[in-house]
């Protein structure tokens, strides 16, 4: 994946924006160690946004959680999907 550099003028700092697939990459494992979420993706809002999706399992698993709106920069999603079973 690219990441945009953006060199801003005057100070030399030097900006770097990772693609929402290195952001999910780099939260995932930390996400799904939560409590009541079950899956962590990349999907589209209703508006048409690219978003980071979290899966939980219920909405007492929203309730109180710790559960960001967003994820450097990007929008986070969050799905009550239920429980997941084998078959």
């Amino acid at each position: 994946m690219l990441a945009t550099a953006i060199l801003c003028a005057g100070n030399e700092a030097l900006a770097m924006t990772a693609s929402i697939f290195d952001v999910k990459s780099r939260y995932e494992s930390r996400l799904l160690s939560l409590p009541g979420v079950i899956s962590v993706g990349i999907g589209r809002a209703s508006d048409g946004r690219t978003v980071i999706v979290i899966g939980v399992e219920d909405k007492a698993s929203v309730e109180g959680s710790e559960l960001p709106k967003q994820l450097e920069g990007y929008p986070v999603q969050v799905d009550v999907i239920g429980p997941v079973r084998a078959q």
